[in-house]
C-alpha cells in the first residue's frame, strides 16, 4: 500500500469526525515527505481497500548528561472506517502493534491524550503535567513586583516568526536541548515545532537571540518555550502578549521544569495539574531507573532509587497500576491512607516521577 493511500483514509477517517484533516500539515514530524517512511503502518484491508489504520511512530528519550536512554514506540493515527467499527479490527492491531513493539525491541508503548479506551489495552495514565493560565493584567502586575520601574518603560523582547530555514534553528536546538530529557534530533526538530500548526518565535533582546516561543494555531496556548534567562520570564511574557494581542494564554511545561514552574507560580492566575501521556510498560524495570535517574537530575532532595526499585517490586498490583501511582498525582492520594497506604515510608517528594514530553514529540 502506497503512503499516499495511507494519508488519504486518514485523513478520510478524521476528517469526517473533526472537520478538514491533512496529516502531513498537522503532524509534519511524521507524516512530511521527507518523514513519511519513518512510520510502522498497521493495517487491514478488505477488497485492496484500507478499513483500519494504527501507526507506530519510534522515539528515543535521552537523558541529558548521561548515556541513559529508553526507546518508545509511539501509537497514532488510529482510525477504523466508520461502516466497519465494531469488529475488533483495532484490538487486533493493538495486538499487532504490541508484538511489532516486543520483537523491535522497544522499552515502553505510549499514546497521547486521556482517552479510557486504551485501558484495555494496558495502558495506564503516566506523568504530570502542570497547566497555566496568565492574564496580561496579573503578568503585569507581578513584573512591578519583580524589576525596577525604569526597566518597564519600553518592551524588552522582540518577536520574530521563524520558518525552518531560519539562521536562528540551530541555535534554538541548543536551547531545546538543556532540557532534562530530549526526544528530537536535529533534523526533525523543526517539524515538531509545526505539529498541530503551530508558529514558533524567536525571543530577541537588543537584536540578539534569547529564546524562543512555540505558540498554538489558535493561539491560545504556549505549547512550550525557552528562555536564557528565566528570571525574566514575566518579562518576556508581558512583552510577547502585548505584541501579540493577547489578553489571556495558557502554558503546558513538566514538573521537572522547575525554574520555569518557579516563575510561572508567582505570574500565574491559577494551574492545574493534568496527566501527560499514557504508557504501556514492556521493560518495566529499564524505564523505572530511567524515570529515577530523571527524577535526580533536578531534585535536589535525596532520591533512594534502591527504595523506590524494592518499593516496584513490592507493591501487589500490575505494571499498569503502578506506573499511574509512581508517576501521577494519585501518589498523594496514595499516601493520604497512612498506615494502610502501599507507599507507607516513601518521603514526601520522592514521588511522582517525572513524565512529560511536549505536544510536538506526540503525533
Amino acid at each position: 500500500m502506497e503512503n499516499q493511500d495511507i494519508l488519504d483514509f486518514a485523513n478520510m477517517v478524521f476528517s469526517m469526525e473533526y472537520g478538514s484533516i491533512d496529516f502531513e500539515e498537522l503532524y509534519p514530524k511524521a507524516y512530511a515527505k521527507q518523514c513519511c517512511h519513518i512510520p510502522v503502518h498497521h493495517m487491514i484491508e478488505e477488497g485492496g481497500k484500507i478499513q483500519a489504520l494504527l501507526d507506530i511512530y519510534p522515539v528515543t528519550l535521552n537523558l541529558s548528561g548521561s548515556d541513559m536512554s529508553i526507546r518508545a514506540a509511539y501509537i497514532g493515527t488510529v482510525a477504523v472506517h466508520p461502516r466497519h467499527r465494531g469488529k475488533g479490527y483495532m484490538t487486533e492491531l493493538m495486538q499487532r502493534a504490541e508484538r511489532d513493539a516486543r520483537e523491535k525491541g522497544f522499552d515502553l508503548m505510549l499514546v497521547d491524550g486521556d482517552r479510557h479506551r486504551y485501558r484495555s489495552y494496558g495502558f495506564e495514565k503516566a506523568g504530570v503535567k502542570y497547566s497555566f493560565n496568565v492574564r496580561l493584567g496579573n503578568i503585569w502586575h507581578r513584573c512591578r513586583e519583580l524589576y525596577p520601574k525604569e526597566a518597564l518603560c519600553a518592551p524588552k523582547y522582540s518577536f520574530e516568526e521563524l520558518d525552518e530555514d531560519s539562521a536562528y534553528v540551530p541555535a534554538l536546538f541548543d536551547l531545546y536541548r538543556r532540557r532534562n530529557v530530549t526526544a528530537r534530533t536535529r533534523e526533525n526538530f523543526f517539524l515538531c515545532l509545526k505539529s498541530n500548526l503551530a508558529a514558533t518565535y524567536a525571543v530577541l533582546a537588543d537584536g540578539h537571540l534569547a529564546g524562543y516561543i512555540n505558540l498554538s494555531g489558535d493561539e491560545k496556548n504556549i505549547l512550550e518555550f525557552a528562555l536564557e534567562e528565566c528570571a525574566l520570564i514575566p518579562r518576556m511574557l508581558c512583552d510577547f502578549m502585548e505584541g501579540m494581542g493577547l489578553n489571556e494564554i495558557g502554558i503546558s511545561v513538566g514538573m521537572d521544569e522547575t525554574e520555569k514552574l518557579e516563575q510561572l507560580e508567582g505570574a500565574s492566575d491559577y494551574y492545574n495539574l493534568s496527566m501527560s501521556h499514557q504508557m504501556k510498560l514492556l521493560k518495566p524495570d529499564k524505564v523505572l531507573e530511567f524515570l529515577t535517574a530523571w527524577k535526580e537530575k533536578y531534585d535536589m532532595r535525596v532520591i533512594n532509587v534502591d527504595k523506590i526499585k524494592q518499593l516496584w517490586r513490592e507493591v501487589e498490583t500490575d505494571d499498569r497500576e503502578k506506573i499511574s501511582l509512581f508517576t501521577t498525582s494519585r501518589c498523594f492520594m496514595e499516601m493520604q491512607k497512612g498506615e494502610n497506604s502501599v507507599l507507607k515510608g516513601i518521603p514526601s517528594g520522592w514521588l511522582p516521577l517525572p513524565f512529560f514530553l511536549p505536544d510536538g514529540d506526540a503525533f
